[in-house]
């Protein structure tokens, strides 16, 4: 075969498969929005952790793994920062963080 009918021809297969894959994620979470698997679906260890200045937080994880949640937040819904959204204090990290199971 030439090249002028190969490359093309490459090109459009290399094309289908793009489409294909895009269409199938798109199929796939047409009807909600992408929202981050939780680290905990209810069956995994959770805790609580109180700051200082009185704001509650349930966790999960451990060390640079360790997330936060508001009490009433959804699964889908962290605290993104690394500060209490209350005070401004560092959330702790690396120490482990005692707190009764949930």
């Amino acid at each position: 075969m030439s090249r002028r009918v190969v490359v093309p021809a490459l090109f459009a297969a290399v094309a289908a498969g793009v489409g294909f894959a895009l269409v199938r994620l798109r199929r796939r979470g047409a009807d909600t929005p992408f929202a981050p698997r939780p680290l905990s679906d209810g069956n995994g260890p959770e805790s609580e952790y109180v700051c200082d200045c009185g704001q509650a937080f349930r966790i999960t994880g451990a060390g640079r793994h360790r997330v936060y949640w508001l009490p009433d937040a959804a699964p889908a819904d962290p605290v993104v920062s690394a500060e209490c959204p209350s005070c401004g204090r560092p959330l702790p990290r690396d120490q482990t963080v005692t707190g009764t199971p949930a």
